[in-house]
């Protein structure tokens, strides 16, 4: 007989936009395919830790999973950790419940040795829980403790089991931004210097049919009534071209929700846009991630900043909203490079920019392992709480004073990012949908 298992996703990070707890839905069917019956409680739409204190109060479990998504904010001007709040939530779990604790998610993998420790969890599933997670539940059912705590995936080109979607998560997420989200392939084979995706996900780029992409795309439209569709792929437009045959399968399927993908600035041609923008593509996502080229080849990025205007010229040119995200402060940034990166992101023109000053350091990249040879970190100093790399080259520079005098009078600028999280909340409660650059780019008159 299956075991009752509650799957509770802790995060409650709204920055820029909320984000439906995907993994977790893509668990709920993998529990249930093996005869096991999941619940999901969010944190963010379900009522907090109160809610989940009653729920916990009228109902036995055998299992429970914490499914951890953020570590913290990752932005230095605002640099608050998220472990504390989860260790409260493992507490009050503790107090309430005799089940099995599991920890997963993709913050989870990245420490998941330190985290385990942390909040005194039974075990951690590191990596794709789809098939782990029942195997871990049907030995539990079986009477059978697993000696190892850590539990390591393998992973298979075909896990992806049908996600169930929680209703009340559903509402919530439906009425503050309208957006849900779908993943079309898993891993990433570049090598940039700060970045945990390899890690989480794997190298090797693993693609789901993308008839069964765009078919999902519209159940979630019509029966659960999505308005923006994300896809939370860690890059859209991969080299093999899959991205297009997702395009193609979102024509073919009648597609008109409107979507948005994060973008790496290769792969793309006119044609490719006008493509997309058939499929509904309705904003873009940028990984610039830096301002020059040489702090971009710092950071093994690949390409060039000229490749990053190229495409943001495709991008005005096919009329599609374009977001930025840029670090500055990082590997090799100098006076030299800081006032070339801020002449370079003005020439970007009609688009946003969200800046961030400094790059968090996580364990297992090459940005930490040069972080510990420049000597601002300590080999072997524990990463839990954030800690940022900003160039020793700096020294003496006030980044945040000349960024904010960059940006003055931009509201297609943003630093800090979270000056516009008001804004984009207001927004959404007005009934405006998706991430709305568009909206954000609309001549306004910043406020003195």
């Amino acid at each position: 007989m299956g075991l009752n298992c509650l799957l509770v996703s802790v995060n409650q990070a709204v920055v820029p936009y909320p984000v439906y707890p995907l993994g977790v839905a893509h668990l709920c069917g993998a529990l249930r395919e093996a005869g096991h019956v999941p619940t999901h409680f969010d944190l963010l739409a379900d009522g907090g830790r109160d809610g989940l204190e009653r729920l916990l109060r009228e109902n036995s479990y055998e299992l429970i999973g914490l499914s951890i998504r953020n570590l913290d904010t990752v932005d230095s001007s605002d640099p608050h950790g998220y472990l504390p709040e989860i260790a409260e939530t493992a507490q009050l779990i503790r107090r309430c419940s005799a089940a099995v604790m599991v920890l997963g998610g993709s913050a989870f993998s990245i420490m998941p040795g330190e985290v385990l420790a942390y909040l005194q969890a039974d075990y951690g599933v590191v990596g794709e829980g789809e098939l782990l997670l029942p195997w871990l539940a049907d030995e539990l059912a079986a009477g059978r403790r697993p000696e190892a705590r850590l539990l390591y995936s393998e992973r298979k080109d075909d896990s992806w089991p049908q996600p169930i979607f929680s209703p009340s998560s559903l509402k919530y997420y439906i009425t503050h931004g309208g957006m849900l989200n779908i993943q079309t392939k898993r891993g990433c084979p570049h090598r940039c210097a700060y970045c945990s995706y390899p890690t989480i996900e794997g190298r090797t780029m693993r693609y789901r049919d993308p008839e069964e992409t765009a078919a999902e795309v519209g159940r979630l439209s019509t029966e659960h009534g999505a308005r923006f569709i994300f896809f939370t792929d860690s890059v859209f437009n991969d080299a093999a071209g899959h991205f297009r045959l997702v395009a193609e399968a979102l024509i073919k399927n009648g597609n008109t929700t409107p979507w948005c993908a994060f973008f790496r600035p290769q792969n793309l041609d006119r044609e490719d846009l006008l493509l997309m923008k058939r499929a509904g593509l309705a904003a873009m996502e940028v990984g610039t991630d830096a301002a020059s080229d040489r702090t971009l080849a710092a950071l093994d990025k690949g390409f060039s900043f000229e490749q990053v205007l190229a495409t943001n010229r495709l991008a005005l040119e096919a009329e599609i909203p374009c977001a930025h995200f840029v670090m500055l402060g990082g590997p090799d940034e100098n006076r030299q490079t800081l006032n070339e990166g801020l002449a370079n992101l003005e020439s970007l023109g009609k688009s946003l920019v969200f800046a961030f000053t400094g790059i968090r350091i996580l364990p297992g990249t090459s940005l930490a392992q040069r972080a510990v040879a420049e000597g601002v970190i300590e080999a072997g100093q524990p990463l839990l709480e954030p800690i940022f790399y900003s160039s020793p080259q700096l020294a003496g520079i006030d980044l945040e004073r000349e960024l904010t005098a960059s940006f003055a009078g931009r509201l297609d600028r943003i630093y800090p990012v979270s000056e516009a999280i008001d804004q984009l909340t207001m927004l959404h409660r007005m009934g405006h949908v998706g991430p709305l650059w568009d909206y954000l780019l609309r001549p306004r008159t910043r406020r003195r």
